[in-house]
């Protein structure tokens, strides 16, 4: 028998459906791995494929224990997302999230008397009705949280927060049975670590100019850093000291995990860490300035281009190079400048020198490609086209460029000089000569002695599939990425 089936309101065929009701109205207070539990198993249980529908086959693609799945499986029935068979082996049945089959929980009023006495007690300013109370008995049911323990959990919110929300306090309650509180001793060891960091939650909160009081979020949040990333006091408030001018509050969190990420460790690091932020925010706001722009914010231009030229191994000093370029070109962006970037990072040229060396180069180049077009008997300025002819008679066919100079002599007066000159040269080419010398005495021969291209040419039969890659390797030469 399958371990995983649909209700016949959930079957579809050709993909697997999930309702917008369950993004809406489930997911955002599940944990994660319930979450992925419950779609992986949506999944299988809609493939039909009674073989690999099993709790085996959950446990090892998710790479989960057996008991965690039904523990998430538990979570979802108290939702009534799916109904769980009391046979052996159990099997889990998905039902529509329009339509969920909520269990009729039941408790023993006897045996959770003190508990809603008490629970009354510490909010006796509104009534807590019965639903109320059964959402209480349904959670510890659920998380297995002891009495005293959610008790304490509710005086806590209350005196915290201030707050008497149910909903809130059942939040806190269910988050914290997540991280492993579910007794009396749990709680309290959790509300002693929050009290001992209520200064230092305090010395950030000052560090970033707040004069409002921490909220029960930010203590457990400022816990997490301490446990999970393992920073101290300094880290956390030098984090807070670069957020204060850089987004407030709000960044602070995903500041810290940045760092984090970065394998920044302590407090002199975190220091370098802003230095390196601040110094590629300044160079992005130059390079921004360099090319004409602006950018009310150099967040985003940081994060998205420079910090990725720099991880490239790009200096300030090219970039700016590189934006200068850029703005004569009348490339006014930072996404038209990275085009420009990439391409020299595939030649190989990243630091400043490199890019000096490279405009000489280019610069010596159509120097040389202005005398061309001269001897031809042309003033017009350097295209493109005429670097694709020149590249292509002195690097692909290996001819001098006096010898250029010769063939553009002889077009002089010609339309379309360079054209010209690349069938001469063709046809030199063809004849074996090279040097100055023979070219000038070849073309003085006017007519005589040339040969026409192809006239003693060996012919080879070829197979289409030679054809065919001789013609895919053409396509994919880029010249221009060749040239170092």
């Amino acid at each position: 028998m399958s371990f995983l089936r649909l209700s016949r309101e959930y079957m579809r065929e050709g993909y697997t459906e999930i309702d917008n009701v369950f993004f809406t109205g489930y997911l955002p207070e599940a944990d994660s791995l319930d979450v992925k539990i419950y779609l992986y198993g949506l999944w299988l249980a809609g493939t039909g494929r009674e073989t690999d529908n099993s709790i085996e086959r959950i446990s090892l693609s998710l790479k989960v224990t057996e008991e965690r799945i039904m523990r998430a499986y538990a979570y979802w029935e108290e939702l009534g997302l799916v109904s769980i068979s009391k046979s052996s082996p159990a099997a889990v049945i998905y039902n529509s999230v329009k339509t969920p089959v909520t269990p009729v929980v039941k408790y023993n009023a006897k045996e959770y008397a003190d508990f809603v006495e008490e629970i009354r007690r510490i909010f006796p300013e509104r009534e807590l009705p019965s639903q109320d109370i059964l959402k209480y008995v349904e959670l510890m049911r659920g998380y297995k949280v002891e009495q005293n323990a959610m008790l304490l959990i509710a005086r806590y919110c209350r005196d915290a927060r201030g707050t008497t929300n149910t909903a809130y306090v059942l939040s806190v309650a269910a988050n914290w049975a997540k991280e492993g509180v579910h007794t009396e001793a749990d709680v309290n060891a959790r509300l002693d670590e929050l009290e001992s960091n209520a200064g230092a939650v305090k010395s950030v909160y000052e560090a970033m100019g707040l004069r409002s009081a921490p909220t029960i979020e930010d203590r457990e949040t400022y816990v997490r850093w301490t446990k999970e990333y393992g920073y101290g006091a300094d880290v956390i408030l030098a984090a807070a000291r670069y957020c204060r001018r850089h987004g407030g509050i709000r960044k602070l969190a995903p500041y810290l995990e940045e760092l984090h990420n970065a394998g920044v460790k302590t407090a002199a690091e975190a220091e370098e860490y802003r230095k390196r932020k601040e110094a590629a925010r300044d160079l992005a706001e130059e390079i921004v300035r360099s090319l004409g722009s602006y950018y009310a914010s150099y967040d985003m231009p940081t994060e998205t281009y420079v910090d990725p030229w720099l991880a490239l191994g790009f200096e300030s000093g090219a970039l700016l190079r590189i934006a200068k370029f850029c703005f004569i070109r009348n490339v006014r962006t930072l996404d038209g400048m990275n085009v420009y970037v990439e391409k020299l990072h595939k030649l190989g040229i990243v630091t400043e020198r490199g890019i000096e060396n490279y405009v000489a180069r280019q610069t010596a180049i159509d120097a040389r490609i202005r005398e061309v077009l001269a001897a031809c008997g042309s003033d017009g300025i350097v295209t493109a086209r005429d670097r694709d002819f020149y590249r292509t008679f002195v690097e692909t066919w290996g001819f001098e460029h006096e010898t250029v100079l010769r063939a553009a002599a002889a077009a002089s007066g010609k339309p379309f000089p360079m054209s010209y000159v690349n069938k001469l040269l063709l046809i030199m080419k063809e004849n074996g000569i090279r040097t100055p010398s023979e070219a000038e005495a070849f073309l003085s021969d006017g007519n005589k002695t040339k040969k026409k291209p192809g006239s003693e040419l060996i012919r080879q039969e070829y197979t289409a599939e030679e054809i065919t890659s001789v013609f895919r390797s053409l396509d994919e030469v880029d010249p221009d990425e060749e040239e170092v």
